[in-house]
């Protein structure tokens, strides 16, 4: 009976839901990317116009990320504004399906990234203000990257080129609205407002001291190291996640010559990498560190999009490298959403996880991203992804300079510390 009760617990109920929203989000986000060899075709879209199409949803979901999260810690109604972004952003995925050419999909994207940014931030600090202590990098993690992997990147390749191949593309952007309203059925009924400002929080980087911050200002977030450290690690992993699932698609389909089916099959495995990879890197760092799994996960994940450029044996092969090297979701998982809730005090984690996400998708989700789209008009599909690895291990070298903020671990290194001054 305990072991139900753990299970039904309250907790459990908002990282189901949350996730759930979450999941359907990125598989709205992706299904462009897994429906672009279809419409590249329709609308005589270029390498670079995949690119900026990729650049300006990013660019929009940036700025909102940030916002979003801000507007969320100001006012304290994360769930009326959470629930209002799912209906919002998947009218937008219904609409995209109505669109005629490159300058209509640009704005359809911009105006959906505008209105998915703030889920993130949103629902990060309502689940951090349920989350016991010691699972608070677990839960962080399971809602970063396992049903928006499950849904977005495993289960969505296969469907949504299931769908296209017997309904077509525009017809499979209209079925994208129902599951967005069911999820925001749920979060209307079962979720409820946390009071963050309430809470006693605890600023992991003053040695377990009460936070004194006495208002909720926006630049705040800027006096942590570890934020600057997060924000440049998101500006380079952001890159490596979005070259990859934009252009690995196009680059099996019409490089290596893979029917839309195989490549389908392929990417659900990068997708079942990360829902796995996104929950385990967290949990791992909840015993061994933050900091040491960022910076194994980000070497691993430079082998990614190496494999997809130059794995040329057995599909099973293939699928097994593309598995182990597509782990870049756990250290993302840790520096958009662990390291910043445990670095800030509570009330200003909104902001802190929101301007993490919102520098990586600006300047690494427009910028890079649009460049990796005129490099691949100019030197093929194969330059996107060797970006993808450049980023991955730029992404480690400065998560050596990161502080380490694993409650286990700095109890642990206080306890070695008074015994060494005793």
């Amino acid at each position: 009976m305990h072991v139900i009760r753990r299970l039904w617990s309250y907790e459990n109920a908002v990282l189901a839901i949350l996730s759930l929203g979450w999941g359907f989000l990125f598989l709205e986000r992706l299904d462009i990317n897994y429906l672009m060899p279809f419409m590249v075709k329709d609308l005589h879209l270029s390498n670079a116009q995949v690119g900026f199409i990729a650049a300006g949803f990013s660019l929009t979901w940036s700025l909102s990320g940030y916002f979003g999260g801000y507007v969320g810690d100001l006012l304290g109604k994360r769930k009326l504004l959470l629930i209002i972004c799912v209906l919002a952003f998947s009218f937008f995925s219904f609409i995209t399906g109505l669109a005629t050419g490159f300058l209509l999909l640009v704005v359809f994207r911009m105006v959906m990234g505008l209105l998915e940014g703030p889920f993130f931030p949103l629902g990060s600090s309502i689940l951090l203000a349920e989350s016991t202590y010691s699972r608070r990098g677990f839960n962080l993690g399971f809602l970063q990257n396992f049903s928006s992997n499950i849904l977005g990147g495993m289960l969505g390749p296969i469907i949504i080129v299931a769908l296209a191949t017997a309904f077509g593309w525009r017809y499979t952007f209209f079925f994208t609205v129902i599951p967005g309203i069911l999820v925001a059925i749920l979060m209307w009924l079962f979720l409820r407002e946390p009071n963050l400002l309430a809470d006693d929080s605890l600023d992991a980087t003053s040695n377990g001291k009460q936070s004194t911050e006495p208002k909720i200002k926006p630049w705040v977030v800027f006096k942590y190291r570890n934020i600057v450290l997060c924000m440049i690690i998101s500006v380079c992993l952001i890159p490596w996640y979005t070259l990859l699932f934009t252009y690995a698609p196009l680059y099996l389909t019409q490089v290596r010559g893979m029917p839309p089916n195989i490549m389908s099959y392929v990417m659900s495995i990068v997708g079942i990498s990360a829902a796995v990879w996104g929950f385990v890197v967290p949990t791992l760092s909840d015993r061994w560190g933050r900091k040491p799994m960022m910076i194994l996960f980000c070497l691993i994940s430079s082998l990614g999009p190496l494999s997809i450029l130059y794995l040329h044996g057995p599909l099973w092969l293939l699928m097994v490298v593309v598995f182990i090297g597509c782990a870049g979701p756990g250290p993302m998982a840790l520096y958009m959403s662990v390291i910043p809730a445990e670095t800030v005090p509570r009330r200003n984690v909104g902001a802190a996880i929101g301007l993490a996400m919102a520098t990586g998708e600006f300047i690494g989700g427009v910028g890079i991203v649009s460049a990796g789209g005129v490099m691949a008009n100019h030197f093929g599909l194969v330059a996107p992804l060797l970006m993808s690895t450049g980023f991955a291990l730029m992404a480690m070298l400065v998560s050596f300079f990161l502080t380490e903020t694993a409650p286990r671990l700095r109890a642990r290194m206080e306890v070695t510390a008074d015994a060494l001054v005793n």
